[in-house]
């Protein structure tokens, strides 16, 4: 489902892994309405980063995420 914006946050920084996803430190959601304001996320599959509790990488913004293509 959010495979897009999880290979955009590991090429945003690549010591980014699965296990931070599997444990909470980057929270995904997906939500029919879109991305809700103040949230970053993958606006055409509707995914957002819900929860970003990473220990050493700050989230990325919207602009930092939109700058990478795939």
């Amino acid at each position: 489902m959010s495979n897009t914006l999880i290979t955009k946050l590991k090429q945003y920084n690549s010591s980014i892994t699965d296990d931070d996803f599997s444990n909470g430190n980057i929270w995904l959601v997906h939500d029919n309405e879109g991305i809700p304001n103040g949230k970053v996320g993958d606006v055409s599959s509707k995914i957002f980063i819900s929860t970003w509790n990473h220990p050493t990488l700050a989230q990325p913004t919207q602009a930092q995420l939109d700058a990478i293509t795939e």
